[in-house]
């Protein structure tokens, strides 16, 4: 007998993104696996965008902070899942991207797993931007960038996490402004969890 799913938990930070947030939740309830989505906001546009798509699976929480780490932490104490898909309010989940998220933990026991990172720009400027961020030059050897193999890492681009992992290890540090995702990933490295 195969072992049940878990319940699966779609957190977005979302901060001045009303021209996006219903992309990347319509991405997320797109997922067969996503039982709900939580929206953290920081503005009423952006909460009043989000709550536009929102049905029984999608609820949003304010987020006063305005900061990301602060967003993800209020979406986590709202969500209910055993699993935690971060998503971006800018960001686009791929089709089958929770099914092979699951596959992955199911295979490796990993704590968290993450996709690669496909940047796209919609001016010439952007697209430049976009080829240097998974350029070797200009992303160094970040994976989540460049792409390769399947393996043990440092950190995931966004990541999909087992709850007992995120709350073992702290939650986000709402102290770092920048790399709050990196610091749970260590935090979880630290703690035995594999990335």
């Amino acid at each position: 007998m195969a072992a049940a799913s878990p319940n699966v938990s779609v957190i977005i930070p979302a901060r001045d993104a009303a021209g996006h947030i219903g992309d990347a939740v319509r991405s997320a309830l797109a997922q067969p696996e996503v039982g709900e989505v939580v929206v953290a906001a920081a503005d009423l546009a952006t909460r009043r965008a989000a709550e536009a798509v929102a049905g029984s699976r999608v609820r949003t929480v304010d987020n006063p902070p305005g900061t990301t780490p602060a967003a993800l932490n209020r979406a986590l104490a709202l969500s209910s899942g055993d699993l935690i898909v971060r998503c971006d309010a800018h960001a686009v989940l791929p089709p089958g991207y929770v099914k092979r998220i699951l596959e992955t933990m199911a295979s490796t026991g990993a704590a968290n797993v993450g996709g690669r990172q496909v940047p796209k720009g919609e001016t010439v400027f952007e697209e430049a931007v976009a080829l240097a961020m998974v350029s070797p030059i200009g992303a160094g050897d970040a994976r989540y960038r460049i792409g390769g193999a399947a393996g043990p890492v440092d950190t995931v681009y966004l990541g999909a996490f087992s709850r007992k992992a995120i709350e073992e290890a702290g939650g986000f540090d709402e102290t770092l402004v920048r790399n709050q995702g990196y610091g749970l990933n260590r935090r979880v490295r630290d703690a035995g969890g594999n990335v």
